[in-house]
């Protein structure tokens, strides 16, 4: 019926144990969608269709590899941060694609 000094300690210690637990397990929910945002996103773009040994097939690729771009980069805000984010993603991301479009593209002039 009535606790000792050594059960309120205890108790003391493992509900104060526990809480400090239970929040960081709330901080660590709350922060794991931002943790997700910053991932790299990615999107395949296909080329199989295109012959890239001419300047039409090269410019279609780089309208696709824009395209897609656009579609990792937006976040669906509105907002001149949001804006500029994704305007900052879609560079990123055109410029990560180029080395990429340089090689195949070569490869299609040798082949």
């Amino acid at each position: 019926m009535f606790a000792t000094a050594n059960e309120s300690v205890s108790r003391t210690i493992i509900g104060t144990i526990g809480t400090a637990l239970f929040a960081g397990a709330c901080l660590l929910a709350a922060t794991a969608p931002a943790a997700a945002q910053d991932a790299p996103r990615a999107q395949t773009v296909s080329y199989s269709d295109l012959n890239l040994s001419n300047s039409h097939g090269r410019e279609a690729l780089t309208l696709r590899i824009k395209q897609a771009a656009r579609n990792v980069c937006e976040t669906g805000l509105d907002d001149v941060r949001a804006r500029t984010e994704e305007a900052r993603c879609v560079r990123a991301a055109v410029d990560g694609a180029a080395s990429k479009m340089a090689v195949t593209t070569a490869a299609a002039d040798r082949g």
